[in-house]
């Protein structure tokens, strides 16, 4: 199973634009995604074709599961 964070920002444009972390660390709390997400907003330092970044719009940890098709039979 793959595991990554997903945080979505709005910019000025009225647009979203995700952020993916791979492989975030084990039960990582709300508040911690929060305030790393507001200091992206407030520092400016994520570059984004459609506007600075001036909200916060969500996060999810995502849980994929892979399952290989057998093709030979």
């Amino acid at each position: 199973m793959n595991k990554y964070l997903r945080m979505v920002f709005k910019t000025a444009q009225d647009k979203k634009v995700t952020i993916r972390i791979s492989a975030p660390k084990e039960n990582l709390a709300p508040a911690e995604v929060k305030d790393v997400m507001d200091l992206i907003v407030e520092n400016n330092v994520i570059y984004a074709a459609t506007g600075d970044l001036i909200a916060i719009d969500g996060a999810f940890v995502v849980e994929t599961t892979t399952t290989e098709l057998d093709l030979n039979s």
